[in-house]
């Protein structure tokens, strides 16, 4: 209740808020996993659980006080979606913990409406039918889901929606340095975890994801959380044994590691961030992963000097609208003007980084957004300014199906079952 108060208040990432919350209280990490999974689910859903709050207390939500509408929000969330606890249990707890955070007379709202809405589903299975047809059902702003239904049609933005809104799905990259994916999968059998090929490279969680940290294989940097479809804008690169890569906004440094197994010992990654904090996580997890040709920095890729080189990554910062499933708060946090200005900044980064690229390399812009201002519009403008430039469309190692019309990887969550990224490759002619 504490981590979502927090959210709403100072609308920061949901992980700060959680993390502030957690060094205060210093939680037990069994309490603290539950609570990482609750604030997620209940921000992902929270204008869909606003809708019945309000329709089976009779209250307008505005009217309600914050810390009670955090506690009804998990109440109903723990009612109608998480079958591990009894609803008895939930109505106990939840007015108990009113009493000890409002007032004994704010409980006997809590229990009122949440029997309220044991009594609704006992009733009629289907008693939020009505509500179903409400906009904020789908628990997006609305500036959002107009976007969303002119660039992907009434039926591509509710099968979009009804991805993001679910819990994503896990996948780990194995480093292929000392081990194959089938070794990879045995060992996390072994431990509890039940995995799938998913392709070369990585394997789709099923079951026991979050045993993954305490693994053997995740303690040695042998394996790494992250989306396939991150891990294609690597593949896009192609980056190859001996190469010196450029990889700038790198933080945290998921796609350095990949890139860092590519080029092999003799090979380096030039790794670097914005920001100190985010570039320190990236060098502290170089021991783990026991990888000793990236070396991190702290720069400006929009005005800062860098190395000639053949290959450049620009893992530009973005909306982020395409791994909402797996930050669920970036809906609640993003305005519409933050697509033109992203787009901004992402214009500034390409033009500056593109003059350190060699004659005949390879430049990759990539963001995790979909949409098209941040994407191919910003390669587009870049290209008509910049006749020594052209896109690069041969074949590359990554997907066919990933590969759109202008031979640029495009990937959607309800499409491809990955997170919604794109990526462009360009080279100076």
């Amino acid at each position: 209740v504490k981590i979502l108060n927090r959210f709403e208040k100072k609308n920061e990432q949901l992980v700060m808020s959680r993390n502030q919350i957690f060094s205060s209280f210093k939680p037990e990490s069994i309490d603290k996993s539950r609570a990482m999974v609750l604030t997620n689910e209940i921000i992902r859903l929270r204008d869909r659980l606003d809708v019945m709050i309000e329709y089976v207390s009779g209250r307008k939500i505005n009217r309600l006080d914050p810390s009670l509408l955090s506690i009804l929000r998990v109440g109903f969330y723990e009612i109608i979606y998480d079958e591990s606890i009894p609803d008895y249990a939930a109505v106990d707890s939840l007015v108990n913990l009113t009493k000890t955070v409002l007032s004994r007379k704010a409980s006997k709202l809590t229990n009122a409406v949440l029997r309220n809405l044991i009594r609704y589903r006992e009733k009629d299975s289907n008693w939020d039918e009505s509500l179903k047809k409400k906009p904020k059902w789908v628990s997006l702003p609305i500036w959002l889901q107009k976007r969303w239904k002119y660039q992907f049609g009434e039926s591509g933005f509710f099968a979009l929606v009804n991805c993001i809104n679910q819990n994503p799905k896990i996948f780990v990259r194995v480093d292929l340095t000392n081990h194959t994916v089938d070794d990879a999968k045995e060992s996390l059998i072994e431990s509890g975890i039940e995995a799938e090929n998913y392709s070369d490279s990585f394997l789709k969680i099923l079951t026991g994801s979050g045993k993954i940290f305490s693994t053997d294989l995740f303690q040695s940097g042998q394996v790494s959380i992250q989306n396939p479809a991150a891990g294609a804008i690597v593949e896009f690169l192609n980056p190859l044994k001996g190469e010196i890569v450029l990889d700038v906004c790198a933080a945290p440094g998921t796609k350095s590691l990949f890139i860092s197994e590519r080029v092999g010992e003799k090979g380096r990654v030039l790794a670097s961030d914005l920001d100190q904090l985010r570039a320190n996580r990236g060098k502290n997890d170089l021991d783990r992963h026991r990888r000793k040709n990236i070396e991190w920095s702290v720069k400006d890729a929009t005005q800062d000097n860098f190395p000639m080189a053949d290959k450049i990554l620009i893992d530009a910062p973005c909306t982020g609208t395409g791994v909402m499933g797996r930050k669920p708060d970036i809906r609640w946090r993003r305005k519409p003007e933050d697509i033109s200005d992203m787009a901004t900044l992402q214009m500034k980064l390409l033009k500056h980084m593109s003059q350190f690229l060699n004659d005949g390399g390879t430049l990759v812009y990539g963001t995790c957004s979909m949409e098209p201002e941040e994407n191919w519009n910003v390669v587009e403008q870049f290209l008509k300014l910049n006749a020594d430039f052209k896109l690069m469309t041969q074949p590359s190692q990554v997907m066919p199906d990933w590969i759109n019309e202008m031979g640029c990887l495009s990937t959607f969550p309800h499409i491809h079952g990955v997170d919604g990224l794109f990526a462009a490759r360009i080279t100076r002619s």
